[in-house]
């Protein structure tokens, strides 16, 4: 199989904004899907078709329209409306919910991390050369577990739709088989102690780590039909191999399984999202309604204004608070791509190998072997 470092595109940026500057974020351009070319020259041909409409009739063509009542418009409007409202509904829930499940995720890994390496500090045993080499064997499983776990979520099928760019629709079962012939693209890492935190790491996209994964272990991954699993199961391994070293009642140390186990399923509910699109009906018959009620719209603004410009005027901006709703939706939609609004899953990675070096700080441990601790002796504190 094929093996590439630091292959595929540019991740998402989740932009940070400050929500009482208004003027300032009505000019932004960046995020925005009102200043998108697509929607702009919607709304011009919108209004250039009111325009086209308004002098039909103002020359009394005998196909310029003639409109009575109103309620058909209004109908198919309400239709529409609520169409659009319920689907960015749905959209900002799964966008909610990728947020909340890719912290619930890397909390409780970082918990399982943290009750190791106190269990290994407190037991004496732990403290041995081969205690030694298993925690910081298991902190660098635990940055590359973070590593490919992030950028499968990069990798769900519903981005894979959107970098192909694939005309009509494919079934799960192709984009398997095109996945399995293209191979595991192993992401690009770099290492801590070299990683330059004066900058930012969203341009270049790449995953901080304590150490690259060794040849053995990228042909391993390259021939794992799941790498996270494997990964996982190296961590596993190593904790399973450590517990009889450990002076920590069994039932104590089942916890860190079970974090384990829940942020795994903190993964899985995030790879739903990345995998699981918006149902293909609902989308096809609200585009096939959008594109009616766009065409509608110059008509009926224009019959019922009789204004050359606020005729296209008000075109412009109804077509605009429509398609841009829906454009919004389909942002939010997918999270874990590569829009200017998606979830920077690299931030959250760079987090989360923080704080496992945190925990592991030998600073740490020198003070809690102390007796007081570090507090009256060394700080000339009292309580």
């Amino acid at each position: 199989q094929r093996i590439a470092w630091g292959a595929g595109d540019a991740r998402g940026l989740m932009l940070l904004y400050y929500n009482k500057s208004f003027f300032w974020l009505l000019v932004e351009r960046r995020g925005s899907v009102f200043y998108r070319c697509d929607s702009l020259l919607g709304g011009i041909l919108v209004a250039g078709l009111g325009v086209l409409v308004q002098w039909w009739l103002d020359s009394d063509f005998e196909i310029s329209p003639k409109i009575f009542h109103h309620y058909g418009f209004q109908a198919l409007g309400a239709g529409v409306t609520f169409s659009i409202v319920f689907r960015t509904q749905l959209a900002w829930n799964r966008y909610w919910e990728a947020v909340t499940q890719l912290h619930f995720m890397y909390s409780k890994w970082a918990d399982a991390f943290s009750q190791f390496q106190a269990f290994a500090e407190v037991t004496r045993k732990a403290a041995m050369d081969k205690g030694d080499q298993k925690q910081k064997r298991l902190k660098v499983n635990y940055a590359l577990l973070s590593t490919v776990a992030a950028d499968r979520l990069t990798q769900g099928d519903n981005q894979r739709m959107e970098e192909v760019r694939a005309k009509g629709v494919q079934t799960r079962g192709s984009m398997r088989i095109d996945k399995e012939i293209m191979g595991w693209n192993a992401p690009k890492m770099s290492e801590r102690n070299v990683f330059d935190r004066t900058r930012s790491n969203d341009d270049d996209h790449e995953y901080v780590v304590f150490q690259k994964p060794s040849e053995q272990q990228i042909q391993l991954l390259a021939q794992s039909n799941d790498t996270i699993s494997s990964v996982m199961y190296w961590i596993i391994w190593d904790l399973a191999d450590a517990m009889k070293d450990i002076d920590i009642a069994p039932p104590i140390q089942s916890r860190m399984y079970q974090e384990l186990s829940n942020g795994m399923l903190g993964f899985n509910n995030c790879l739903k999202i990345a995998d699981v699109p918006f149902p293909l009906p609902f989308a096809q018959l609200l585009g096939l309604l959008l594109v009616a009620f766009s065409l509608l719209i110059p008509v009926y603004v224009i019959v019922f204004t009789r204004s050359p410009i606020a005729g296209p005027i008000l075109s412009f901006l109804l077509f605009e608070s429509i398609w841009c709703l829906n454009e919004v939706a389909k942002e939010l939609e997918n999270p874990f791509g590569q829009d200017s609004n998606d979830i920077t899953l690299t931030d959250f990675h760079l987090n989360f190998v923080d704080s496992l070096e945190d925990v592991s700080m030998e600073g740490h441990q020198a003070m809690l072997h102390h007796p007081t601790m570090g507090l009256e002796d060394d700080f000339g504190m009292s309580f």
